[in-house]
């Protein structure tokens, strides 16, 4: 570098760099001033972003862990609640539960087969982001006083489970708990219902996606406060952040859910503040008009709904439209007591 040359970058250093040796005292130039304070914003800036995108998915992600979680904790009556268990393909078993249709009760597994040999159908629950399956009990007692077996798992990092959770996880788990119900339990496609809450309903339509695409698809899928993808649903929380550069597990709901052939029904509450009622809306818009089997797609809004406390707020529609969802997919009495 020549003298001129050093000369130069001397002159632009202090504008550049406004506080090279004494850090702590502002500037007195007006283009020091304007440097010293976007440069510290900016640095503020990236900061936070490098920040969430270490802990993106400790924010995403809220499982409540516990050292084990029995029968007995689901405060069911007797018998109507059974533990299971899945091996993942990398290996990890995962923790369950099976509410037993009508609430009937068994002693056994072989008790428990003979009840699934009757032919009613099954809901795979996936559920949404935070807590373990214990939170979601009064959802398995409504869904099997209609009739209808759950098998309720936890996913990976959550409750007793081991690992550590993320879209790619989940994913192989919900792959996880469809190859128990299907080889396992020798229970046909044709009678599985995948049932996702919030994010669970990314993880469904991810899998159910797959199903579809593979031929054996399920025989309906329902989606409860799910949102468009995860890039959508963060932006709407963030929208100073650059989500889309950032987020690493994107749940692309909308571009996937083109692809399931099987009936469709979504459930939203329109004042849901953790998935915006819009993002639902968004969601619907992509899916197909119709299954294979010609059954249309259906929405149902509640109005005044939130997030988690939707069975609550609206026990009555929510009812009605598992009933009329499932009178469709099956013979009446197949479904009802």
């Amino acid at each position: 570098m020549n003298t001129e040359s050093q000369s130069a970058w001397k002159r632009c250093l202090p504008w550049l760099f406004p506080l090279p040796r004494k850090m702590f005292e502002k500037p007195q130039t007006g283009k020091q001033m304007l440097v010293y304070y976007l440069w510290r914003v900016s640095a503020f800036y990236v900061f936070l972003l490098i920040l969430l995108m270490l802990i993106q998915r400790w924010l995403i992600y809220q499982p409540t862990r516990v050292s084990s979680l029995s029968v007995d904790q689901a405060n069911g009556p007797f018998g109507v609640v059974h533990e299971i268990e899945t091996t993942t393909e990398d290996g990890l078993e995962l923790k369950g539960w099976h509410i037993l249709a009508g609430q009937v009760a068994c002693s056994d597994r072989a008790d428990c087969d003979e009840e699934l040999e009757k032919g009613q159908p099954v809901i795979i629950f996936l559920h949404g982001n935070g807590g373990n399956r214990m939170h979601r009990m009064e959802d398995y007692r409504l869904l099997a006083s209609m009739n209808l077996h759950v098998f309720a798992f936890d996913y990976r990092g959550y409750a007793e489970n081991p690992g550590s959770p993320n879209q790619t996880g989940l994913l192989n788990d919900a792959r996880a708990f469809w190859k128990y119900a299907v080889r396992d339990r020798k229970i046909d496609p044709a009678r599985i219902i995948l049932f996702g809450e919030s994010l669970g309903g990314g993880v469904a339509t991810l899998l159910a996606s797959e199903l579809c695409e593979q031929n054996t698809p399920p025989a309906g899928l329902i989606l409860r406060s799910t949102f468009s993808s995860l890039v959508d649903a963060a932006s709407s929380h963030f929208p100073w952040i650059p989500v889309s550069l950032l987020l690493w597990d994107r749940y692309p709901n909308q571009q996937v859910i083109g692809n399931i052939t099987c009936p469709i029904l979504m459930i939203h509450g329109t004042a849901d503040r953790i998935v915006p009622f819009e993002l639902g809306e968004k969601l619907y818009a992509a899916a197909p008009e119709s299954s294979t089997s010609g059954i249309p797609k259906q929405f149902v809004k509640i109005e005044q709904g939130t997030h988690n406390d939707l069975l609550f707020e609206a026990r009555g529609p929510m009812v009605k439209a598992y009933r009329d969802f499932t009178s469709q997919l099956f013979p009446p009495d197949q479904t009802e007591n």
